[in-house]
């Protein structure tokens, strides 16, 4: 399990989520998860949350 759950809630947020996700993932301490809750957005948050692959996994 995780050290640390980074959470994200996200709503047609399109134009930021690819960026906050990238920061989290930029950062050097490594035990993280993340979390992201969507709420049914209109717009391409999904499709683009979906461009990131954990290697984790």
């Amino acid at each position: 399990m995780p050290t640390v759950s980074v959470i994200i809630p996200s709503y047609n947020h399109e134009k930021y989520i690819g960026e906050c996700i990238q920061s989290v993932l930029n950062q050097t301490y490594q035990d993280f998860e993340i979390v992201i809750t969507d709420d049914r957005s209109q717009d391409r948050t999904v499709e683009t949350i979906s461009q990131f692959n954990d290697p984790k996994n």
